[in-house]
């Protein structure tokens, strides 16, 4: 289907919002680290040292959030999107399914048609053959038994 995609500022604000939010975790990871080994600057080893844990928490408490509401707005795009899809698929096969209906009735009609024609040349051949005085051949009476088996079907 070639729906188009609508929302764009929202898919763009995901966007950003995911990539702030891997950036944001990545800064508090990596300067918790710094900060938990005690090598945050030269000729400064204290070892491991408890205050890394506050940048490892706050960059998990904020960037968290971030990936989580940047996926969230790309998953609601991606389910307007996907809805108005579905609605355009229905859209055709309704109108198939109406063309069909259309198509059927014709051919009932046509059906009919035929099955009439087929019953009017069976008495014309039957009445023919009664003025020539024969009686009617094997066929015909086939044919309109065949004709009121089909008549039988029908109804």
């Amino acid at each position: 289907m070639n729906v188009p995609r609508r929302y764009g500022g929202l898919r763009v604000l995901g966007t950003v919002l995911i990539v702030v939010g891997i950036i944001v975790l990545a800064i508090g990871l990596i300067s918790g680290l710094v900060l938990l080994t005690g090598n945050f600057w030269p000729g400064y080893n204290q070892g491991f040292n408890m205050i890394g844990w506050g940048p490892v928490l706050l960059g998990l408490a904020n960037g968290i959030p971030l990936l989580a509401f940047g996926a969230v707005l790309r998953l609601l795009t991606d389910v307007e999107h996907n809805s108005r899809a579905a609605m355009q698929v229905a859209e055709q096969s309704r109108k198939s399914a109406e063309a069909a209906v259309k198509n059927s009735e014709t051919l009932m009609k046509n059906t009919e048609t035929l099955m009439r024609n087929t019953e009017l040349a069976v008495r014309n051949t039957e009445t023919a053959l009664k003025s020539a005085g024969a009686s009617p051949a094997p066929a015909a009476a086939a044919v309109s038994g065949a004709t009121e088996a089909a008549k039988a079907g029908a109804k």
